[in-house]
C-alpha cells in the first residue's frame, strides 16, 4: 500500500512539474520540498531587513516572494518561502551545499564569480561603493586616501578592489554595525559601503548628522540573483522573470517604494586578476605558481594564494601576523601567571585582588572582553577621532591585551598549582639550611615549581595560540581573517581553511616539540618531575 502510494505522489509530482517547464535538479528540489530558500544578507537596510516581528521584510524580499508567486504558478502547486540569512562570506558555499536555492542579494556580477555561480540576466539593479565621513574629516579624493585605513565588512566586494586600486588598508569586521562604531570611535577615515545603504542611512538616522557621502561613487557593478551550475531550466525561467520585472515595471514600482534611485540595465565589465608574477616573483618560483594556477583551471581545486598576488600577499601577511600575536601573548601571559601566583603568597587583600581577577577573566567570553576592550575602553582612548589615538590603543595591542589576560588568569592558577607540588620537607630542609624567605623561593620553590607546572603550562599555551584567531573580530589581520577574506573573494573555502588548519598545526607541532624537549632536559631524578 505504501508503496503504491508513493507511486501516486511521485506521477502527480511529474505532473505538476510537466505543466510549468521541463525540471532540473534544483527544481524537483523546489517541488518536493514545497519551499523556495533564498540566500539574502538581512543586515542590509533596505534591499533586506528585519522587522520588529523579526520577519524579513526589503526590496529584496520583496523580490524573492515574485519569485516565489511566478513559481508557484509554474508548478502548478503552491510554495512557502523560507529566507536564509547569509554573509558574503558564506552565501556561494551555502548555494553549493544546497541550503538555498537562489540567491538575491547585492552580489555584484565579476567575471571571477561567473567562474563560480551562475547569474540570471538581466541584472536587478546595480551599486557602487562610496566613502561615508565625517564632513570635518572627508578626503579630497579616492587617490589621497593611500595608505590610510577604512572601515569595512567582510565578504564586501569591494575590499580587495579598493585595497588593491587606492593602496588602502581595509579593516574588514564581522557586519555593517561593527563596521560603523569602528568608524565612529575614529579607527578609520571613513566606511566603504554600498551606495543606496549609505544614503538611506542618512535619511533614517539622526545620529549620523555629522556624517557625509564625500567622495563619489566607483566600481559601479550590476546586481542580479545567482543560482548553482547545473540547472538550465531554472536558468531560463528566472532570466525570463528578470526580463519580465524591467517590461511591467515591477523594478521601477520596488524601487520607488524603498527610496532608491532607478538603475538601469548594466553590463559587466571585465576585471583583470593580478598574479605572482606581476610584481615579480624569482623566476624559479614561477613554474610553482603557474603549476597552481593549472590545477585551479583543470581540477577546480583553488589554492589562490599559491599564484595570485592578492591572495598570497594577503594570506601570508596573516600568519606573520599570528606569530607574531601567539609569541607577544605567551611572553606576556606566562609573566602575568608567575606574577599573580606569587602575589597569591602575599597579604590578604593582593590575594583576593588576584583572585577577582582569576575568576572574572575565566568565567567571561573572551569576544565580550575583546569587544570590551576595543570598542569600550578602546574608544575612550582615541577621542572619536582618526590619528588621534595613542599607538596602544589599536587593534593588535588591544586584541594581544585581551588574550594575554584571558589566558593569563588560567596561568595563575597552573603556576599557583606548581608551587604547591614543591614538598614541604624540600621547603623545611632549605630553611634549615639558612636560606631567607626570598633566597629559598629563587634557588629552591621557584624552579621546581616551574619544572612540575609546565605541562599543564604547555597545554595553556596551545591552546592561547589557537585562541588568537578571535583577533578577526577586530579586523587583525591575522590568518583566519585573511583567510576569510580570500574565500569571500575566491570562494575556495575549503582550499583556505585547509590551509589555515595545517597552519595551525605546524605551529602546534613547533611548540609541542620544543615544550617536551624543554622537560626532558629539565628532568629532575628522584623529584618525580
Amino acid at each position: 500500500m505504501v508503496r503504491v502510494l508513493r507511486l501516486v505522489l511521485t506521477g502527480l509530482l511529474a505532473l505538476a512539474l510537466g505543466a510549468g517547464a521541463r525540471a532540473g535538479p534544483v527544481l524537483q528540489r523546489i517541488a518536493a520540498k514545497g519551499v523556495l530558500n533564498v540566500c539574502t544578507n538581512v543586515e542590509n537596510r533596505p534591499f533586506a531587513y528585519l522587522a520588529p516581528s523579526g520577519e524579513a521584510r526589503g526590496f529584496n524580499i520583496d523580490l524573492a516572494e515574485d519569485v516565489r508567486r511566478r513559481l508557484s504558478l509554474e508548478l502548478g502547486r503552491p510554495l512557502s518561502r523560507e529566507t536564509i540569512s547569509t554573509s558574503g562570506a558564506n552565501r556561494v558555499v551555502f548555494l553549493d551545499q544546497g541550503k538555498c536555492d537562489v540567491i538575491i542579494t547585492g552580489f555584484s556580477v565579476t567575471a571571477e564569480r561567473q567562474r563560480l555561480v551562475d547569474f540570471i540576466t538581466p541584472n536587478f539593479y546595480s551599486s557602487g561603493a562610496v566613502l561615508l565621513a565625517r564632513r570635518e574629516n572627508a578626503p579630497p579624493s579616492w587617490e589621497s586616501l593611500r595608505g590610510q585605513a577604512l572601515c569595512s565588512s567582510h565578504g564586501s566586494t569591494y575590499n580587495q578592489a579598493v585595497a588593491e586600486r587606492y593602496g588602502v588598508r581595509i579593516l574588514a569586521f564581522a557586519g555593517l554595525t561593527e563596521s560603523a562604531q569602528a568608524m565612529r570611535d575614529g579607527r578609520c577615515v571613513g566606511q566603504v559601503m554600498d551606495e543606496a545603504v549609505a544614503r538611506l542611512r542618512l535619511k533614517d538616522s539622526e545620529q549620523w548628522s555629522d556624517f557625509a557621502i564625500v567622495l563619489p561613487p566607483i566600481l559601479e557593478a550590476p546586481w542580479s540573483m545567482a543560482i548553482a551550475h547545473g540547472d538550465p531550466e531554472l536558468r531560463a525561467l528566472l532570466d525570463g522573470y528578470a526580463r519580465q520585472w524591467r517590461s511591467e515595471g515591477l523594478l521601477e514600482r520596488t524601487e520607488t517604494r524603498y527610496g532608491l534611485p532607478h538603475k538601469p540595465v548594466l553590463q559587466v565589465s571585465d576585471e583583470h586578476r593580478t598574479g605572482l608574477d606581476d610584481p615579480g616573483v624569482p623566476q624559479v618560483l614561477r613554474q610553482l605558481t603557474a603549476a597552481f594556477a593549472q590545477l585551479s583551471r583543470s581540477s577546480g581545486w583553488n589554492f589562490s594564494v599559491f599564484y595570485d598576488g592578492w591572495s598570497a600577499r594577503l594570506f601570508f601577511g596573516g600568519v606573520l601576523t599570528t606569530l607574531r600575536l601567539a609569541l607577544l601573548c605567551m611572553i606576556v601571559s606566562c609573566v602575568i601567571g608567575l606574577a599573580g601566583a606569587l602575589a597569591t603568597r602575599g597579604p590578604r587583600p593582593l590575594r583576593w585582588l588576584v583572585l577577582g581577577y582569576v575568576e572574572l577573566l575565566r568565567n567571561t567570553p573572551t569576544l565580550v572582553q575583546l569587544y570590551f576592550l576595543y570598542f569600550g575602553v578602546g574608544s575612550l582612548l582615541r577621542g572619536g577621532q582618526p590619528g588621534a589615538a595613542p599607538w596602544y590603543a589599536g587593534a593588535f595591542p588591544l586584541a594581544a591585551l585581551c588574550i594575554s589576560l584571558h589566558y593569563g588568569a588560567f596561568a595563575v592558577e597552573v603556576f599557583r598549582a606548581g608551587f604547591h607540588a614543591v614538598p614541604q620537607t624540600t621547603r623545611e630542609a632549605a630553611l634549615a639550611l639558612g636560606y631567607g624567605r626570598w633566597g629559598r623561593l629563587r634557588h629552591v620553590e621557584l624552579p621546581l615549581a616551574l619544572r612540575a607546572s609546565l605541562p599543564a603550562l604547555g597545554n595553556n599555551l596551545v591552546q592561547l595560540i589557537k585562541g588568537t584567531s578571535i583577533a578577526y573580530a577586530v579586523a587583525v589581520p591575522e590568518v583566519l581573517y585573511s583567510a576569510q577574506e580570500i574565500w569571500s573573494d575566491r570562494n575556495n573555502v575549503l582550499e583556505m581553511m585547509l590551509l589555515v588548519l595545517l597552519t595551525y598545526l605546524a605551529l602546534m607541532g613547533l611548540l609541542v616539540t620544543g615544550l617536551a624537549r624543554l622537560e626532558r632536559r629539565l628532568r629532575l631524578p628522584g623529584v618525580g618531575l
